[in-house]
């Protein structure tokens, strides 16, 4: 099932909003958010364009597809760098959409019923 235009967008807005939250993370990763920045605002730009020129719309809808493309994976990097220099174990992970690895509880062994004699 494809992910709505609306989605993406709100998704790169979390993870710019994630960075500048992270001061820590924003030297690290500043080619990466700079990337992910310009492709939310030609695509913001492009879509409003594919609206308004309903003649155009197969080329317009081709470029979107290339900038969501080069955009999810600046989302992914930007991802995989957070979680690698936060730590995949760090809570804060949750910022930028990425589970941290938890310790897993475990069950209790069950009580044993004593049998009659």
């Amino acid at each position: 099932m494809p992910i709505s235009f609306a989605d993406v967008t709100l998704d790169w807005e979390s993870i710019l909003a994630a960075l500048r939250e992270h001061p820590d993370l924003l030297s690290i990763l500043e080619a990466e958010r700079l990337a992910l920045e310009t492709d939310l605002n030609l695509i913001r730009v492009l879509k409003s364009r594919q609206e308004a020129q309903a003649a155009s719309r197969q080329e317009l809808t081709q470029k979107i597809k290339a900038v969501r493309a080069h955009g999810v994976a600046q989302a992914i990097a930007i991802r995989a760098v957070a979680k690698g220099k936060i730590g995949y174990r760090n809570e804060r992970l949750v910022h930028f959409k990425v589970a941290p690895v938890r310790s897993r509880r475990r069950a209790p062994k069950p009580e044993e019923v004593p049998q009659a004699e």
